[in-house]
């Protein structure tokens, strides 16, 4: 049995489960080069077929993320919105023409990038795209597609599942028991409050992209002091002790916000808006910080509430964009309220496309496949990498085998150089854990402002990750747990602080990356080698982009290689170091 799962808007993607088995995850923006690209994924569903061999008329099932139908609250609030708002009526009308026609081009929003049409016609797509197409099409809730992935990563058979999110078809918030393979829903949030939306209002008041620089404001926000918390749960944010919440939308207008307009009374209360080009004020830190702050408590007081009332469901399973909040993860682990937590690579809308192939199985009695490897996407031949170099009129650097490879990185990486590193299967989901990463010496403080420099191009206040060994992760991070897919914040031991300077945040934390060898063998043999050869077992990651989604094949490895001030590049058995680099441009 093949079941193609879909997300086709927000972020889109694909995956393809054949016989019980994931065979292949990726998304759009990865092909497209688009970034948060929400087009139908036509793309990401050819790369599933090809990296399973299969065609679309092999295809039993297309399970899709979103019942298109059950929208009612949502048709409700936006009426309500735009009679009461003219600038909102102005914003819901650009959004509502561009989810029923859909926004192709590289300048429309992400979230405008599908349409909304598209959920009633899947299968006349797909026939058109890749021609017979047989299978059933089966909608499913688009928190529980968000549910089910986070809790097969785990398969505990009693805990606590929340996804929070922008919004579904009708509900933002949805926070689930999980009881021997029963589900009991315990609070169920309504749209238009919404703790995605609340943060991502103020992302774009911080002058930063919306439902794109979330994370550029989470790395601001230990800048400052979270003064105004207490006055945005006042004001903005109300929340009650059993954890329902509500939104003033009179402050936090979404739908204003998307155009950059913002009510003159939320300036008043909180300050001035920052202009994108300019330097964050003390009192824009304040606000990032404070934000944050309010954002965490509300997630504390609902899971608070659930686990007093739920003392056995000590496990936590995070999913929806909001689980993409690293900084909250780490702080109600931290808080003592659960043993375990997990989030899964891809806990935003891409990942729903794996949590509706798991509803659709799980509707027809079948067990669900193993989901816990990120490395889902494509790999590469040495052939196929020969071939690239060839097609860009590029010499061949050297070939080396794996030993070979660990060595050159390792001493590449401890003579205070850079690693690009491009091994494998593509990950599936916008962090980079070892597949396709930028690496570097996490003991050198100054290697931070090089990779911001020339290399990244990024704002300096936002903070490198280190990725480690499961087995030396807890001699450097406080943290009880493994976490594998990079979305668990942790502090840095105070004696490790000075050993790993590059990948310690201001606030002494770190976005924790734990490598098995069972996940990744090669990426642990090279952690473990640098740390025989350094005394530190930890590497400062990040993605192998260049504002640019994070390289998917060959060429846009050698590509990004080129103009970056890259020392090394690892792709596949070749190695390509500065003396190709100055043979290569002489040779062009």
């Amino acid at each position: 049995m093949i079941v193609l799962g879909l997300a086709t808007m927000g972020t889109s993607a694909a995956c393809l489960v054949r016989d019980g088995v994931l065979v292949a995850a990726i998304e759009e923006e990865r092909l497209s080069r688009i970034k948060n690209d929400g087009a139908f994924p036509l793309r990401a569903i050819a790369e599933c077929l090809r990296i399973a061999g299969a065609a679309m008329a092999e295809v039993d099932a297309v399970a899709v993320y979103w019942r298109p139908w059950a929208v009612g609250t949502r048709i409700r609030g936006t009426l309500g919105r735009a009679l009461g708002s003219p600038a909102a009526f102005a914003s819901m009308a650009t959004r509502t023409r561009a989810s029923l026609l859909g926004g192709r081009d590289r300048d429309a929003r992400p979230e405008e990038g599908g349409s909304w049409a598209d959920l009633f016609r899947i299968r006349r797509i797909l026939a058109a795209a890749f021609g017979q197409c047989r299978a059933e099409v089966a909608h499913y809730d688009h928190h529980l597609t968000h549910q089910l992935y986070a809790e097969a990563l785990r398969g505990w058979p009693t805990c606590l599942s929340l996804s929070y999110d922008g919004g579904g078809e009708s509900d933002s918030t949805v926070l689930t028991l999980v009881e021997n393979g029963r589900r009991r829903d315990l609070r169920r949030v309504r749209w238009p409050n919404s703790l995605g939306h609340f943060y991502s209002t103020f992302t774009g008041y911080l002058g930063f992209r919306m439902l794109e620089g979330e994370y550029k404001m989470m790395g601001l926000a230990p800048y400052g002091e979270p003064r105004l918390r207490d006055l945005l749960l006042e004001r903005v944010l109300r929340v009650g002790p059993d954890g329902a919440y509500a939104i003033d939308p009179a402050l936090c207008d979404y739908h204003r916000a998307l155009r950059g307009d913002f009510p003159p009374a939320l300036a008043a209360l909180v300050g001035p808006p920052r202009r994108p080009d300019e330097e964050p004020t003390e009192g824009h830190l304040v606000l990032a910080a404070s934000v944050q702050a309010a954002f965490e408590t509300a997630q504390r007081r609902l899971l608070a509430w659930a686990r007093a009332a739920h003392p056995d469901a000590t496990r936590l399973a995070l999913s929806g964009g909001c689980a993409l909040n690293v900084t909250a993860n780490g702080r109600v682990l931290q808080s003592g309220l659960f043993e375990e937590i997990v989030a899964p690579p891809a806990p935003h809308d891409a990942g729903c496309a794996i949590g509706a192939a798991l509803a659709h199985l799980a509707a027809r009695g079948l067990p669900a496949p193993d989901v816990t490897s990120p490395y889902l996407g494509p790999s590469f031949t040495d052939d196929e990498i020969a071939r690239a170099f060839r097609d860009l009129g590029l010499p061949l650097p050297r070939r080396a085998d794996e030993a070979a490879r660990v060595a050159a990185a390792v001493e590449t990486l401890a003579s205070g150089g850079v690693v690009a590193w491009h091994q494998g299967r593509t990950e599936f989901g916008p962090r980079a854990l070892g597949a396709r990463s930028i690496l570097a010496d996490p003991r050198d403080d100054a290697i931070r402002e090089t990779l911001n420099a020339k290399i990244k191009k990024r704002e300096l206040f936002r903070p490198f990750a280190p990725s480690t060994t499961a087995e030396a992760a807890g001699d450097y991070f406080e943290l009880a747990q493994e976490s594998p897919y990079m979305n668990i914040l942790a502090n840095v031991r105070p004696a490790k602080r000075s050993v790993i300077p590059a990948v310690t945040h201001v606030d002494g934390t770190a976005r924790v990356h734990t490598v098995t060898a069972e996940a990744n063998p090669l990426y642990h043999r090279l952690i473990t080698a640098f740390g025989a050869r350094t005394g530190v077992p930890v590497l400062l990651n990040t993605s192998f982009n260049i504002q640019e989604p994070i390289v998917n094949t060959p060429e846009e490895a050698i590509r990004t290689y080129l103009r970056s001030d890259i020392d090394l590049l690892a792709l596949g058995g070749f190695l390509a170091d500065r003396p190709w680099r100055e043979a290569a441009e002489a040779r062009a």
